[in-house]
């Protein structure tokens, strides 16, 4: 489990040292946004939220606060509704200037650089990369005049106020037109031209409901449209304006309405080259999907930004032809929890930002366009199925992935894939997706059938497939040479094992742009039922152009509609908002009706009616930097970057006639800064361990300081005086390099010089410097400006490499764009740099040759070079393809590039290696497991030291800077007081994250998300699944502080609180913890952390009502492992299933039904049974809990003979990784003490009727240890064990007896030694055993047999023994008051006269030889427990006998 915590206090040395530091927020100021996108939850709250996505790969999530949170500060009340300028008019002449909005600054370490300009410009390209060209042809001149009463962003607040008080006085009445009462009740600021109404029958107002994605159905025969060229522009001038649509308030106060940024998530891939390109919220769900430049596709929760699937769209490129960046996504809802998501790539230079190599449109017109087809599946409520990507396939056509979609007819539920091919035609291709079960049927039939046709394999997982597809025509995708391989995995499509089949090309029409280049922006379309057609909208920087067709491929126009949207600029967006209206997202928002109308420009309801678009409405946005719709409400959010330097979103909604509002949803509280203003700032950090960690800082600067340093100003000058806990003084910084840099340091990588043992540290500046200082001092030792680029990793070969050749004792520097730099260790001498190429590296292998003085790179580019490494000369340059052909050779080796031998630590590690953000710079992830278990060793070694005498750098002080940072004070002030003078704790302003680990590579980090609280109870307000993280964190570490004996009590104390009190102090909207997150982290985890989900899962489960019980285990209760196939019984699902039906039927047994408690009985049968379950564990423990509800549905005896077995197996080979001996003793001995009659049934049976020797034996060594540590449980069953104990020796059964003959004198021992009722004399082979009805039973070990029975005691008897020689025994009863004496020393003829008889007791005959009363007082009451430890017979001769009753001696002659 990793825990995520961000320290921002020390971001900043100077000047603002002690100033806290919203770090998340930061982060988003500096960040360059290339996204956003906003919605309104599909939960009945509707509450508002926004995602934005940067350049850097990171997503920022914004929604409402729960209340009592504090939003936005810096916005005073006069600004949370501000007036905008009254209805836009369009001159017909004049020009309107237009601004570019203002582009995001640098992030406060971006790189200084000095040289050439060449090398400025290519690292300017590096960390900001150069943003789109503003294309401004054809955009309109005319002036756009704003109203007297207008005001500016930024315009200060007084005249803000004194226009908001004189708006209403002034506002004069009007005469309403017929215009007026046609338009819907929009804002002020309607561009229309108010022309007269053609004739027409009125239109029924339509609303903007949420955009439902449509789909074409494939039709034989397509058609083509006749060109385009003599297609009318329509614009706003020439269109009048009929009726326009109804567009709805919102049902929240919009007015009132604000959000926070309440989340920074971090995907497993960030950095340069991983730009998000897209966001969408598929249809239906609260899910956010991402994707990545660099193919990576991520789903994340809206509600508390966790990642929950994540997907490659392909694998690293292994050609130069496949170099895409993948840029678009579109989503179509197929079934109810179900999704198709289309990724689109289209060709670029490899890395072109990176490289600061511009794209060129003549030459990616020219490449082919990537897709990736996943269906998303939605997780149910339980999580029973969490939510996952599946890959579906893969192709790409010679067109462009910008105008690309997908489209669903709603009636029969075809698919169709539309896209613009390199001729700038619209094409519609048919798309079918198989069912998974019928690739597999094929994939088994294929070696013994023969070849199905197409129309046989064609198959629909939705209803109502295409009619005919007919013969495969040159069109069609299967004979196409264009066509890419699929990936790994993934059949082509159109083949035997593919999920995807198309049908043949239907050309729609040619699309005609006035403007050049005509670069395409994107594509949407939608399916029209009332006209059983498919509309779209395809749009450059500056215009939109408008298609139709049916499914058949006949278009109902006779060319496409093309329109110039006036004074919108550069269009960011365009979107449907239902199946008539879409709306053209720019500087201003203009909503446009499209209506169907005749040559004769009248509205006409015939099949070929040209769809005319009618503008509808119009609001201005300013310069926004990005604009989206809101998916289920009308409006329009926007995020922008202020002239102050903040960065602020806002909502534009339409209210009424001549009315507009402009609502700020939220603005930064920071401003971009200066490097000036911001001093001194963290640019990296380098974490060996958690007490040493090294910051590189932008003035050239490495500091090395701690964990605890971070954590312990706050207590130096806050600690109560009357703690019991002495303040720790420890400085911020241990020590500082003695000479900086001229430059910011921007990575930091471990070596070791395996001569010396010495170990050093090489860091890489922004201007491409290499520096090595010495770790033990931060000594300056050497540096070096080679690069252009910065560093990015470190290589070391180590001495031993054998086949390194001259590489051997060396550290390969490489940087940012693939140059190598060769340094020796051992001394710092750089022998020789290797350049790059276009792209960055891919592998580096080494060897080859007979002296094994190659080296081969590889590139990402697809492109290779082949170098001499001990004369550094060049040899040749090579394609991949080549290359791998070369290295498949034997005396290769792959040297990795991911830096993995320079990240020494295993516990502390940063998310500075992929991320350049602030909050990432100043966020550490523990590996809580490993650091509890090394933590819990020194606790145990010192658990009875007292907590005050411990020193700074022990394991004490580790546990109290963590617990520091994952408390939550605030909450309870006496546990507030306990942590601070009983624990020690010094409470840290740091922040506590949530790692999402990926399914997919569970080994590997998955998305880490940084939470923006603003408000102490808001951290337990987010989701189950965060709160259950870190409550799970803060139970384990208080569990390994109670280890110290004097703080136990007082860790006991927390862990109480936290485990079962946070809800009635944080409030109605604590999450409590998610009790399926708690159970898989019980199966997951390690002992450390088991126990702490366990305590939080117990806790939640008894907090359950009645309904969400019997709703949790009527989910889980098919999955369990006895109703799973034998291949899945194992699986995880069904251990996870039996966790939470189990140890819910304990706590709720009465609730649930039969047949749930008879599934779950005989899983946990199934369990225990089974040699090779992985859930062993689980099942001992619930059997130990609730063998008292099981013994009713299963086998009772056969569960605890598998108790038996698992407690008594010491064999290597059945020993399993978990070891769940001692948890099988664990659970013996518990369900000895809860059912001990039937315990001891199935005890003795076994012992006297075993199924195998092995048995008998086993189960004789569990009453060995039942008898050590579990006595009592035995005492009232001692004559029937030692019955069947003496009857397993039977000398009949000479094989038997040979193999329990060693346990069974085991047993016989420790039975004399804890039961003084029990005795045994050794020469005589005689044991007698004590009854509780005062009779005492000799028997005779050497036959196995029962002798006689001595009865003389009329209460229970207390001890007995016999004399040495073996012919007395003395017993005495305490009860009674009694000591007798026995003759046990038989005559031969005693024996065969009178056999079963006891001797003879002088002329007494069978009572006993002797009798002594005596009275102890209040002795005679005394426990079973205290006569085992207090009563005893000690012989001083054969005849003289002592008895001992605690501290009193009785003796007596025998």
């Amino acid at each position: 489990m990793l825990v995520p915590l961000t320290l921002p206090s020390y971001l900043h040395l100077a000047p603002r040292q002690n100033s806290q530091t919203n770090a998340t927020e930061q982060s988003f100021i500096d960040e360059p946004c290339s996204k956003i996108i906003a919605w309104r939850a599909v939960q009945p709250s509707g509450s508002l939220g926004a995602a934005v996505g940067t350049k850097f790969g990171s997503v920022y999530l914004f929604g409402t606060p729960p209340p009592g949170e504090p939003t936005s500060k810096t916005s005073p009340p006069s600004l949370s509704r501000t007036r905008f300028p009254t209805p836009i008019t369009l001159a017909p002449s004049g020009a309107r200037p237009s601004s570019p909005p203002s582009s995001p600054k640098s992030p406060p370490h971006s790189r200084r650089h000095s040289g050439s300009p060449s090398t400025l410009s290519l690292n300017q390209a590096l960390i900001k990369p150069s943003a789109r060209s503003r294309v401004v042809s054809g955009v309109s001149h005319e002036q756009v005049q704003a109203s007297k009463s207008f005001v500016d962003f930024e315009d200060e607040s007084e005249r803000l106020k004194d226009l908001l008080r004189s708006s209403a006085a002034n506002r004069q009445p009007r005469e309403r037109s017929i215009v007026d009462a046609l338009l819907p009740t929009f804002e002020k600021g309607v561009v229309i031209e108010r022309t007269p109404l053609p004739p027409s029958p009125f239109l029924p107002p339509s609303t903007l409901s949420p955009a439902s994605p449509g789909s074409s159905k494939g039709r034989d025969d397509p058609k083509s449209l006749l060109s385009a060229t003599n297609s009318p522009i329509f614009t706003p001038r020439s269109l009048s304006a009929p009726p326009s649509p109804h567009f709805p308030t919102p049902s929240d106060k919009t007015d009132e309405e604000s959000i926070a940024l309440i989340a920074h998530v971090l995907p497993p891939r960030c950095g340069v080259a991983h730009a998000v390109a897209d966001l969408i919220i598929p249809e239906g769900t609260d899910l956010l999907v991402s994707l990545q430049e660099s193919g990576d596709v991520s789903v994340f929760d809206t509600h508390d930004g966790t990642c929950i699937a994540t997907a490659q769209c392909r694998k690293a490129p292994q050609s130069q032809k496949d170099t895409s960046c993948w840029t678009r996504l579109r989503s179509i809802q197929i079934e109810e929890k179900g999704n198709l998501i289309l990724a689109c790539a289209t060709y670029r230079l490899p890395y072109s930002e990176l490289f600061g190599l511009p794209d060129s449109p003549d030459e990616i017109a020219s490449k082919y366009a990537h897709y990736a087809l996943f269906e998303l599946h939605v997780g149910d409520p339980f999580n029973i199925h969490p939510t996952w990507l599946e890959s579906l396939g893969n192709w790409q056509v010679d067109g462009f992935a910008e105008g690309s979609d997908m489209v669903r007819n709603d009636v029969d539920g075809s698919l169709s894939f539309i896209y613009v091919n390199s001729a700038y035609h619209v094409i519609s291709r048919p798309l079918s997706v198989v069912a998974r079960f019928e690739v597999r049927a094929r994939a088994r039939s294929a070696a013994s059938s023969t070849a199905n046709s197409a129309e046989e394999l064609w198959a629909l997982t939705i209803p109502n497939p295409l009619k005919s597809l007919g013969t495969k025509s040159t069109e069609n995708i299967a004979s196409r040479d264009v066509e890419g391989t699929m990936s790994e995995g993934l059949a082509p499509p159109n083949t035997d094992l593919s999920r995807l089949w198309f049908g043949p090309d239907q050309d729609v029409g040619e699309a005609v742009f006035s403007s050049s280049p005509r670069r395409l922006r994107g594509l949407c379309s939608r399916y029209v039922v009332a006209r059983d057609a498919v509309v779209g909208l395809v749009w450059t920087d500056t215009e939109v152009l408008i298609f139709q067709f049916q499914l058949d491929g006949k278009a109902l126009d006779q060319s496409l509609t093309h329109i110039q949207p006036e004074g919108v600029g550069k269009i960011l967006e365009v979107q449907f908002v239902d199946s008539e209206t879409f709306a053209v997202l720019g500087s201003i928002a203009r909503w446009y009706k499209l209506i169907p109308m005749d040559a004769n420009g009248d509205q006409s309801d015939s099949e070929n009616a040209r769809l005319q678009p009618m503008p509808a409405q119009t609001i201005s946005l300013g310069t926004p930097s990005a604009a989206s719709l809101i998916n289920t409400a009308n409006g329009v959010v926007t995020l922008r970057h202020t002239s102050a330097g903040h960065k602020e979103v806002s909502l534009f909604t339409p209210l009424e006639v001549q009315d507009r509002t402009y609502h700020r949803l939220w603005r930064s509280q920071l401003a971009t800064a200066s490097r000036q203003e911001m001093g001194t700032t963290l640019t990296t950090v380098l974490p060996l361990e958690f007490n040493s960690l090294i910051f590189g800082y932008s003035d050239g600067h490495l500091r090395h300081t701690s964990f605890s340093a971070l954590t312990s100003q706050k207590f130096l000058s806050e600690s109560p005086p009357s703690s019991s806990i002495p303040p720790i003084e420890v400085p911020l910084f241990q020590n500082t390099s003695n000479t900086p840099i001229p430059a910011s340091i921007h990575s930091l990588h471990l070596i070791r010089n395996e001569r010396t043992g010495d170990r050093f540290i090489i860091g890489g500046s922004d201007d491409g410097g290499i520096t090595v200082w010495s770790l033990q001092d931060l000594k300056l030792c050497a540096s070096f400006v080679q690069f252009i680029a910065p560093l990015l990793y470190v290589l070391q070969v180590r001495q031993q490499e054998e086949h390194a050749g001259p590489l051997r004792g060396c550290a390969l520097c490489v940087s940012v764009d693939g140059t190598i730099a060769v340094m020796a260790v051992d001394g710092f001498e750089l022998l020789y740099v290797l350049p790059g190429a276009s792209s960055p590296l891919s592998s580096i292998h080494y060897g080859g040759g007979e002296e094994h003085d190659l080296l081969m790179v590889l590139y990402v580019g697809g492109s290779a070079r082949l170098w001499d490494i001990k004369t550094g000369e060049f040899r040749r340059a090579m394609d991949t393809d080549k290359a791998r052909d070369a290295l498949s050779a034997s005396g290769w080796f792959e040297l990795p590039i991911d830096g993995r031998d320079t990240r020494v630590s295993r516990t502390v590690s940063t998310l500075a290696n992929d991320s350049a953000t602030v909050d990432s710079m100043c966020t550490f992830t523990i590996a809580l497991e490993r650091f509890m278990k090394l933590t819990a060793v020194d606790a145990k070694a010192s658990g009875n030291v007292l907590v005050s005498s411990v020193t700074h750098s022990s394991a004490l002080t580790h546990l109290r800077t963590l617990l520091s940072i994952v408390l939550t004070p605030g909450l309870s002030p006496d546990i507030d007081e306990v942590c601070e003078l009983k624990l020690g704790i010094a409470f840290s302003s740091g922040g506590v994250g949530h790692v999402s680990l990926c399914v997919e590579e569970p080994r590997s980090s998955g998305a880490t998300t940084l939470y923006n609280y603003q408000n102490v109870k808001n951290a337990w307000c987010v989701s189950g699944a965060v709160s259950a993280s870190r409550a799970i964190a803060i139970i384990t570490i208080l569990k390994t502080m109670s280890l110290y004996e004097d703080i136990s009590d007082d860790c006991q104390t927390v862990m109480t609180f936290y485990a079962t009190s946070l809800q009635s102090v944080v409030g109605s909207h604590f999450k409590a913890p998610d009790v399926v997150y708690l159970a898989r982290q019980w199966l997951d985890a390690s002992n450390e952390l088991r126990h702490a989900a366990r305590i939080l899962f117990d806790s939640g489960v008894v907090k359950f009502s009645d309904e969400e019980s019997c709703a949790l285990v009527d989910a889980w209760q098919h999955h369990l492992p006895c109703l799973q196939p034998s291949a899945d019984q194992d699986s995880k699902q069904s251990g996870l299933a039996l966790f939470l039906c189990g140890y819910m039927a304990i706590e709720k047994y009465s609730l649930l039904s039969t047949s749930a408690l008879v599934d779950i009985s005989k899983s946990i049968s199934l369990y225990l049974h089974d040699d090779t379950s992985s859930h062993r564990a689980l099942a001992i423990d619930l059997c130990a809990k609730g063998f008292h509800i099981w013994q009713h549905y299963v086998d009772s005896m056969a569960m605890l003979r598998a108790l038996f077995a698992l407690a008594t197996n010491m064999r290597k080979e059945q020993i399993s990784v978990q070891n769940v001996g001692p948890h099988a003793r664990s659970a013996v001995l518990q369900t000895a003490m809860q059912h001990t009659a039937l315990f001891m049934t199935v005890l003795t049976l076994d012992i006297l009727k075993p199924r195998s020797v092995a048995e008998r034996k086993s189960v004789m060594q569990l009453v060995a240890f039942l008898i050590r540590k579990r006595p009592l449980i035995l005492y009232p069953h001692l004559p029937r064990l030692m019955e069947a104990v003496v009857k397993s020796l039977d000398p009949n059964s000479t094989a038997s007896r040979d193999a329990v003959l060693d346990t069974a004198t085991e047993i016989i021992g420790h039975v004399v030694k804890t039961f003084p009722t029990i005795d045994f004399h050794n020469p005589t082979q005689r044991l007698a055993v004590g009854t509780a009805e005062g009779a005492f039973i000799m028997y005779d070990l050497k036959s196995a047999t029962q002798l006689y029975v001595l009865d003389g005691h009329t209460h229970r008897p207390t001890a007995c023994a016999f004399s040495p020689d073996g012919r007395r025994l003395v017993t005495v009863s305490l009860e009674e008051g009694v000591v007798r004496v026995w003759k046990v020393g038989a005559s031969l003829a005693s024996a065969l006269l009178h056999p079963g008889r006891p001797p003879r007791q002088g002329d007494m005959g069978s009572k006993p030889y002797k009798t002594f009363p005596f009275n102890v007082g209040d002795e005679a009451n005394m426990t079973i427990a205290g006569t085992l430890e207090w009563v005893r017979f000690e012989w001083l001769s054969d005849r003289s006998v002592r008895l001992r009753i605690r501290e009193s001696t009785l003796s007596f002659s025998a």
